[in-house]
């Protein structure tokens, strides 16, 4: 599987559901790593709900909006057309 990571950076749209979504795996490794003992760090109810909160407000819009990066392709990897691509389009 081969992905034109410059040019999925270029998209602002893209952009933002990464940060979204590592700020999920953030939050995973800060549990996990109280958990194992790791760190004294410890993620409380109010903090787990206002990144809840967040990352939910955000994937509601991208839902309201219909944002799909790559129709074109039937898995995750980008189509050839794609590939070629110089700024999204």
């Amino acid at each position: 599987m081969k992905i034109n990571w410059k040019v999925r950076f270029k998209n602002k749209i893209w952009i933002t559901g990464f940060v979204a979504q590592l700020l999920i795996l953030t939050e995973l490794l800060l549990i996990g790593a109280h958990a194992a003992g790791l760190t004294d760090f410890h993620v409380t109810e109010e903090m787990k709900d206002w990144i809840f909160a967040f990352v939910n407000v955000v994937f509601g819009l991208f839902a309201t909006l219909g944002i799909i990066q790559d129709p074109t392709t039937s898995n995750f990897a980008d189509s050839n057309r794609a590939m070629k691509y110089i700024k999204p389009k």
